[in-house]
Parts: structure tokens; C-alpha cells; sequence
């Protein structure tokens, strides 16, 4: 144990004396984290769009003025040109939609905003067309009423030949009513609730919780791996071997040494993206520190393992193609429900994919250990395995037995 503490004290020691070492592991991330803020937790911007003809459309009350620039037709064709607005609406019959083009994004937006606005269109024509039916349906009705009732007073009149009493009922009969102008389409508010999350849940929102577990590996995965390459390189790690220092306690002081400092900065990473990022977590802070600092060791006892494999930096930093990029894709950030089967078990295979999911339990649904326990085993599992791992290769490696 004194074996193992004097080689963790040394490894605190010489990361503590690297300040480009301290400052790649704590102040990198949260740098990259607020970009990442930025680009996915801003709003959508809204598309620039336009209408022409709109002087005799009786649909004009579908298109405000606050979303759709009122421009003549050469107006309209200059300022598509100049991509000053995204799309316009020829109002005249048919209507026709002109898209800038050049940024799908873009297209998408428009159309997804001129697709509300002709299902307004939609909306009114049907109401206007139901309106004048119905009160084309009572006037013609209430006519044949009306007509009854002039017949029956004729009739009335003729069998006791009153003088001039036809003449009388003809002049005082009411008039058909002429049908009434449709009424405007009344707008429907629908009653939305959210089983988790809210409708100010937002991209980076969503995002949050793979992107602190795809940081945090990261960021661990290359210090680790490049100081315990550094190791091996300087002749450092030959000497401890050739030492009476049991295999594990090599392997488990620089766990302990590097894990110092993982813990600080998963710890630091996270309260940064929940109380300065503010990014939504109804969970309890604690089980969310549980999970990275999981994860963190999943990430430094596997980048211990690979350098093994590495000569020398360069080596160790092409890994990361291999290792995380996989794990990027496939780790909850995009869905990948509709992937083949085979590429589906390649991610349930990769750390992230359980800390994506079980931060999603914790931030966005709320769930306690019950909704984080089974993920939680499964990252230490890796941890177990990497860390034995590397046990037997250091143990094959050395020129005594332990």
C-alpha cells in the first residue's frame, strides 16, 4: 500500500508541475463546451420571406404582415437574387413559391413557415365554403317556409273571397334572406403536455448529456494515455518494473495518481454546464457526478491500455479516429434506431453509449438510482476489465515475476 501511494503521490506531483498538462485537462473542455453552447443553444432563426399579388388574394389574412414582407413582383425577384429574403409567395392564382435554394437549411425553414401559412389558407377556404353552405341551406329553407305560408293564406283568402286580400299577403311577404358572409376560421389552442422536458427544451439541451460524457472521455483518454506513454518512453516505467512493486500496484497507483485529477475535473465540468451552461437537469447533482466519475476511469484505465500499444505520441493520438469517433456517433448524440443490427451492437460495445444514456435518465426524466443503476454496473464493468488488462500486460512485459 506505501508502494502505491508513493507512486500516486508522484504522478499528482508531476501533473501538477505540467500547466499546459492542467490546463488541456480542466480549462480545455470548458472552453469547447461553451462553443458547443453556443452554436446548439441558440434559437432558430427565422426565415426572411416575402408575398406578391396580394392587392385581390382573399387569402391575405393567412400571411401577416410580420412574417411575410409585402414587395412587388421585381422587388421580390431582386431581393431573392441578393439573398436578402429566403423564399416568397405568388399570391396569384395558382400560387406559387420561389425558394432561394442555395442552403438546404434554409429551404426547410421556409417551407416549413409556408406550410403553416397554407394550412391557414386551408383552413379559411374550407370554413368560408362550410359558412355560405349552411346559410344557403337556411335560406332556402326558410324560403319554402315563407312560400307555405303565402299559399296557405291565399288559400285562406280565396275561400272568403276577401277583395284584395291577395294583393295584401303578396305585399307584406318577408323576403328571402340573402346568405351571410363566412365568418373567419376561429383559431384551435391545443392543450400540450410534456411527459419529460418542456417546450423550452432546446438542441443543446438534448445534446448535453452525451457531450459532457463524449468531453470527459476525450479529454481523459488523451492525458492519460500520452502520460503513460510518457512513462514508458522516458524509462520511467521499465525501472518500476524492474523493482519488487507488485504489477497491480503500478496499475493502481497511476489510477490513483491520474484519478485525482479526474475526479476535480469531472467535478468542475459538470457543475459548469449545469449551474453556469444552466443546461436542463431535473436530476439530483450527486448521481450525474457518479456517472462521470464512472465514466472517467472507463476512459483513463482504456487509454492506459492503449498506449501500451503506442511508440510514441503521434501513435497514441491515432487511436482517436478508432476509439472515440465511433463512440461520437454511436453513442446516443444521433439516433441510431434505424441502423443495421450489427452496427447497433458495435454501440452497446462503447462506454459513452451507457453514460449518454444514463445522464439522459438523470437530467431530462428525472430519474433516481432506479434509472441509472444497470448503466452505472455496466461502466464499471469496463473499468474492471480494462484495469485487469493491463494488469496481465504489464505482467507479461516485466523481466521478474511478480
Amino acid at each position: 500500500m506505501r508502494n502505491l501511494l508513493a507512486m500516486a503521490r508522484r504522478i499528482i506531483r508531476q501533473i501538477v508541475r505540467d500547466k499546459r498538462t492542467l490546463a488541456l485537462l480542466i480549462i480545455a473542455p470548458l472552453l469547447i463546451l461553451t462553443l458547443v453552447w453556443y452554436i446548439f443553444g441558440a434559437k432558430t432563426s427565422e426565415p426572411n420571406l416575402a408575398i406578391i399579388h396580394y392587392e385581390s388574394s382573399d387569402y391575405l389574412s393567412a400571411f401577416k404582415a410580420s412574417d411575410y414582407t409585402r414587395m412587388s413582383p421585381l422587388q421580390a425577384r431582386q431581393s431573392l437574387a441578393d439573398k436578402e429574403i429566403d423564399a416568397y409567395v405568388d399570391l396569384k392564382d395558382p400560387i406559387k413559391v420561389h425558394l432561394e435554394g442555395s442552403d438546404p437549411s434554409r429551404n426547410g425553414l421556409a417551407m416549413n413557415k409556408i406550410q403553416k401559412s397554407m394550412q391557414k389558407m386551408q383552413q379559411l377556404s374550407i370554413t368560408s365554403m362550410k359558412n355560405q353552405f349552411t346559410d344557403v341551406i337556411k335560406a332556402q329553407q326558410k324560403g319554402i317556409q315563407t312560400q307555405q305560408q303565402i299559399i296557405r293564406q291565399m288559400s285562406e283568402a280565396m275561400q272568403h273571397y276577401a277583395p284584395g286580400a291577395l294583393a295584401q299577403i303578396m305585399q307584406n311577404a318577408p323576403k328571402a334572406e340573402q346568405p351571410n358572409q363566412a365568418k373567419a376560421a376561429e383559431k384551435v389552442k391545443l392543450n400540450v403536455t410534456y411527459l419529460h422536458g418542456n417546450d423550452d427544451l432546446n438542441t443543446f439541451d438534448a445534446f448535453g448529456p452525451a457531450m459532457v460524457g463524449i468531453f470527459v472521455f476525450l479529454f481523459i483518454f488523451m492525458i492519460g494515455g500520452v502520460s503513460f506513454l510518457r512513462e514508458r518512453t522516458t524509462g520511467t516505467l521499465d525501472r518500476l518494473m524492474a523493482s519488487p512493486i507488485k504489477s497491480y500496484q503500478i496499475i493502481w497507483g497511476y489510477m490513483f495518481g491520474f484519478g485525482l485529477f479526474v475526479i476535480v475535473q469531472s467535478f468542475i465540468l459538470t457543475c459548469y454546464i449545469v449551474y453556469v451552461l444552466k443546461i436542463y437537469n431535473i436530476g439530483h447533482l450527486l448521481d450525474v457526478l457518479i456517472i462521470v466519475f464512472i465514466l472517467s476511469f472507463s476512459a483513463l484505465s482504456l487509454s492506459i491500455l492503449l498506449s501500451t500499444f503506442a511508440s510514441n505520441e503521434l501513435q497514441m493520438f491515432q487511436f482517436i479516429p478508432l476509439v472515440i469517433v465511433p463512440q461520437v456517433f454511436l453513442s446516443g448524440l444521433f439516433p441510431i434506431d434505424t441502423l443495421p443490427s450489427w452496427v447497433q451492437a458495435i454501440g452497446n460495445l462503447m462506454p459513452i453509449h451507457y453514460s449518454t444514456e444514463a445522464l439522459r435518465n438523470i437530467m431530462i426524466r428525472g430519474t433516481g438510482f432506479s434509472g441509472w443503476w444497470l448503466d452505472g454496473l455496466i461502466l464499471l464493468l469496463f473499468s474492471v476489465i480494462f484495469i485487469v488488462i493491463n494488469i496481465l500486460v504489464i505482467r507479461r512485459a516485466r523481466p521478474i515475476a511478480d
